[in-house]
């Protein structure tokens, strides 16, 4: 641009109209004047069937939505039954989160309030802070495991059976902020949950389970960072702070780093080097319990299926320690010549210790 922003050259609607024109050849199905390139309805106004200006605002790859411009600037959402034929606005991220003005109620309308705050943001506009922003952020989950009901056995205590938590019963899960765990926990084995109530006013005040140790905990949504006994929770504010400033881990800025929380403009796509492969199994499918919160980390759902032909030690490791002395590898490890030559000659594989001595030598002499 005149002003050194970047920019991309786009298509003009005629182009556009062009170009899918030319595949109506290829078309396979009976109505042969389709073409299958095919130009979406939410390009047309529903009404008059004329074509109009559309914008959207990309957070990331499954992160966006599509508007219009009033006479004021505005902006206004493509929303069904308004002025489109459907819904454009992305839930992704956001989907597992309960409604919070009617929790029982599966509208999903505040997520769109929640996207016309952030244009607005976006855009300079003025924005009114929703009223629930305050409230702890709740996603509901049903129990599925004997983990999670085993957790709640000091719930169940003393209870007739059908007064008690069962499974496949709905319970609410809440979020803890990066520095909110209490100190005695570990943060990769620590989830919240606590029995299913509809009033978002009594949240907080619920006896909320740790779901691996069975441990009762308390939660606030003051304050910055958690205490003894108590867990700092994120609101609703803060997960969509959160949700607005989320990086494309796929993406790279205009300088080809990887993209972060501050980046905007036009991205790229980033160059990705294959060091080794690991097959997994269809245990990743768990990945769903993680965008929930319920499981903190990807790699405790990961099932591996390791292929001695691809495995790092032998395809990585060892092809870069032949190619330096052994005396030099004496030095910066420690370890007798007895055992490097071994090992550099395929006779002995060292222990999964010495194995990470070796490549931790590698990195300090540059090598990886």
């Amino acid at each position: 641009m005149p002003d050194g922003r970047s920019a991309v050259m786009a298509l003009s609607w005629r182009e556009v109209d062009e170009i899918a024109a030319r595949f109506v050849k290829l078309n396979p199905y009976t109505d042969k004047s389709r073409s299958i390139l095919k130009i979406e309805r939410d390009n047309y106004d529903p009404e008059t069937g004329k074509q109009r200006q559309v914008f959207c605002l990309a957070i990331a790859s499954k992160r966006y939505a599509l508007f219009l411009r009033d006479e004021d600037g505005y902006s206004v959402l493509l929303q069904k039954g308004v002025n489109n034929h459907e819904d454009r606005w992305s839930e992704h991220g956001l989907g597992h989160l309960r409604n919070p003005m009617n929790p029982v109620s599966e509208d999903r309308d505040w997520i769109r309030q929640a996207w016309i705050n952030i244009l607005r943001v976006t855009l300079g506009l003025p924005v009114e802070p929703p009223e629930f922003e305050h409230l702890p952020a709740i996603g509901r989950v049903p129990i599925t495991s004997p983990t999670a009901k085993c957790s709640l056995a000091k719930l169940n205590r003393g209870k007739k059976y059908r007064n008690r938590i069962k499974p496949f019963d709905f319970l609410l899960s809440c979020h803890v902020k990066q520095f909110g765990y209490p100190p005695d926990v570990d943060p990769e084995r620590f989830h919240l949950v606590a029995p299913y109530v509809p009033d978002p006013e009594c949240w907080v005040d619920l006896p909320w389970i740790d779901q691996y140790s069975g441990k009762q905990y308390e939660i606030t949504t003051e304050g910055f960072h958690g205490s003894r006994g108590v867990a700092r929770v994120k609101t609703y504010a803060e997960v969509l702070r959160e949700y607005e400033y989320h990086p494309g881990a796929k993406s790279a800025d205009a300088k080809g780093q990887p993209s972060g929380k501050q980046t905007v403009g036009l991205l790229r796509r980033r160059h990705v080097r294959v060091e080794r492969i690991i097959y997994i199994g269809k245990e990743s499918n768990r990945l769903e319990e993680i965008e929930a919160g319920v499981i903190h980390s990807p790699e405790s759902v990961y099932t591996e299926y390791p292929d001695p032909r691809r495995e790092e030690w032998q395809t990585k490791i060892l092809p870069l320690l032949k190619k330096i002395p052994v005396t030099a590898l004496m030095r910066f490890s420690g370890r007798s010549r007895s055992m490097l030559v071994r090992a550099l000659a395929g006779r002995s594989r060292p222990r999964r210790r010495n194995q990470e001595l070796l490549k931790s030598v590698l990195r300090r002499l540059g090598v990886i």
